[in-house]
């Protein structure tokens, strides 16, 4: 039998043909309603309350396998499949902390990779450690949280957008896929790999085996990126005035972008 928490299973995409996807749709939408439903519900003096305990318990959920794993005997930890580097699991700690910070520029970072990166895992999902039932619940409720946890930030305390700020989101986006094509480069060429998976976090070093329209592995590295900048620029925008419609706020002029 796998050991569910062992990274030495190889990365498990869920297609739409398994029932076990539709599970996990199903599971994601109900987290993010109950949660906002939560907060809605909540007095005003509590949410902040709450939303310190959200960001707790955030952490907690992204530790456990971490921790699970250090404490197995029988498990071998690998710096290129166990560091939270993927851009979910950034995305995600991000957001924790933010639970406690309120940065309105951390926000607006969080919201727009969060919001784009949720959705794309949930449309061709890729478990990085095994489809084991505490897999799934866990790329769930990760994923779930990076879309519902920016909406209840806006929606109860006072987050915004200024013109533009999908531009600076998009900056933080190229910085940090540059930043990890060297950090795979070191992993894979100057430290010991005890499994033969290579490192490929954010996957900038090659495309993810999924079933995606988008990535097309036949144009190699690293042009298999250029059609994902774009959908990804596309996402943000479209965000953005979703956004813009539902809140029916002013833009903001030229001059607040660096405010």
């Amino acid at each position: 039998m796998v050991n569910p928490l062992d990274t030495r299973s190889i990365e498990v995409a869920i297609e739409y043909d398994d029932p076990r996807y539709w599970i996990m749709i199903f599971g994601a939408v109900v987290f993010g309603l109950v949660l906002n439903k939560f907060f809605d519900k909540a007095t005003e003096d509590a949410r902040g309350n709450y939303l310190v305990i959200l960001g707790f318990a955030m952490v907690t959920l992204q530790l456990y396998i971490p921790i699970t794993q250090a404490l197995d005997p029988d498990y071998t930890f690998s710096y290129h499949r166990n560091l939270p580097l993927h851009f979910c699991s950034v995305n995600f700690w991000l957001i924790a902390f933010n639970c406690f910070l309120r940065n309105r520029m951390l926000f607006v970072l969080t919201t727009y990779m969060g919001i784009t990166g949720g959705f794309h895992s949930f449309m061709t999902p890729l478990l990085t450690a095994g489809d084991a039932s505490i897999q799934i619940a866990h790329f769930t409720l990760v994923h779930s949280s990076l879309i519902s946890v920016p909406i209840v930030m806006m929606r109860h305390f006072g987050m915004n957008f200024l013109k533009f700020d999908w531009l600076r989101a998009y900056g933080f986006d190229v910085l940090i896929s540059t930043v990890m094509i060297g950090v795979n480069y070191y992993l894979n060429h100057f430290v010991e790999n005890p499994y033969p998976d290579i490192a490929n976090y954010m996957y900038v070093t090659e495309a993810p085996d999924v079933n995606n329209p988008f990535l097309s592995k036949s144009l190699g590295w690293p042009f298999y990126m250029l059609p994902l900048h774009f959908l990804f620029i596309f996402h943000m925008l479209l965000i953005n005035q979703i956004i813009r419609w539902t809140r029916r706020e002013k833009i903001a002029s030229w001059k607040e972008i660096f405010y």
